[in-house]
């Protein structure tokens, strides 16, 4: 499969690019390395996908005390530099994780339980739909003090309805 061509790819052969960031605070080191590798090292991989410049392996490092955890990304990419890249994978993942972690405080989304068919698919787009429509509302309260002013406020939640 591609992640496997990929991993294979990258541990086979020297990057063209490499950026290393080091981060220390809230009790850990944490070290991040881009490596950027050329589209050519793959037979075929510009035909399969169009527009490709390069193969990235971000290496996480995590360090708590005496606990070391490693993590191993692959992308492929139509950017060819190495610093952006560290950023651009950042930010995805902050965003990611933001809106997962107010999912969570606000929906209470990992307790859900629902497991007929496709009813936590469906219930995760309506939870989604309800967090955009209640980050429209400008107001000061706290997003899970909005939610529950709407489930108790039927104006407020028509208001909050209205496009």
């Amino acid at each position: 499969a591609l992640r496997e061509e990929v991993e294979t790819t990258c541990n086979r052969n020297r990057s063209v690019f490499d950026y290393t960031e080091v981060e220390k605070g809230h009790g850990r080191i944490e070290t991040r390395r881009c490596e950027v590798f050329e589209k050519g090292l793959i037979a075929d991989f510009e035909n399969r996908w169009k527009g490709l410049q390069s193969i990235i392996k971000i290496t996480a490092t995590r360090e708590i005390g005496d606990n070391v955890s490693t993590e191993e990304r692959f992308y492929i990419s139509s950017l060819d530099t190495s610093q952006p890249f560290n950023q651009y994978i950042r930010n995805h993942w902050k965003i990611e994780n933001s809106l997962h972690w107010t999912l969570d405080t606000v929906f209470r989304e990992d307790e859900q339980r629902k497991r007929t068919k496709h009813a936590a698919e469906n219930f995760a787009v309506v939870r989604k739909i309800a967090l955009n429509l209640l980050k429209k509302d400008c107001g000061k309260e706290s997003l899970r003090s909005k939610r529950l002013k709407a489930g108790w406020n039927k104006e407020y939640l028509i208001d909050l309805l209205k496009f």
